[in-house]
């Protein structure tokens, strides 16, 4: 991520900004604003596939 509304990818999970609703948007339709929170969601999105 080098702009602060650029698309956040770990892995093959990748969490679209939304510039509508000025966050990222979770997998269930959540907007998550705090980028780092973004960022550990994603990690554990990902951690979770690896897995399965």
């Amino acid at each position: 991520m080098t702009n602060t509304t650029d698309n956040i990818r770990v892995g093959s999970v990748t969490l679209v900004y939304s510039v509508i609703l000025r966050g990222w948007v979770a997998p269930r339709g959540k907007v998550i604003k705090n980028p780092l929170k973004a960022q550990r969601l994603a990690e554990e999105l990902n951690s979770r596939k690896v897995a399965a």
